[in-house]
């Protein structure tokens, strides 16, 4: 009735398992393809540790010289700065001999927000 006589000869062979050079490069491919993938999350994730580290963006608004100044005269080291920015008003007290800078980051006050979740 049949005229194909049908025998299993043999399979395929074990593979061999991965060197490390082979794991490493499958690794950093699959990392630049989750970054060509999810940009936002990369971008969001970056915004997020600059905040956590550097801190926020402040602008300063009120300064009060360590000497006094006569007329127009510039003030070359203040004896506190006040600073406007995410949380309100910041005052910050420069070094000696430091001016006041216009936009500074200052890092976020972290008992102000713990205070703010807790009531």
């Amino acid at each position: 009735m049949s005229k194909f006589d049908v025998k299993v000869v043999g399979s395929k062979p074990p593979k061999r398992p991965e060197g490390a050079i082979k794991r490493l490069r499958r690794r950093i491919g699959g990392g630049v393809k989750a970054v060509l993938i999810r940009p936002r999350m990369i971008f969001v994730s970056g915004i997020a540790g600059f905040v956590l580290f550097v801190g926020t963006p402040h602008v300063g608004w009120d300064y009060q010289c360590s000497h006094s100044t006569r007329g127009f005269g510039s003030c070359n080291s203040a004896a506190w700065c006040a600073y406007y920015g995410i949380q309100g008003r910041r005052v910050e007290r420069p070094g000696y001999g430091e001016r006041c800078q216009l936009v500074t980051f200052i890092p976020l006050n972290w008992n102000k927000l713990i205070e703010g979740v807790l009531k």
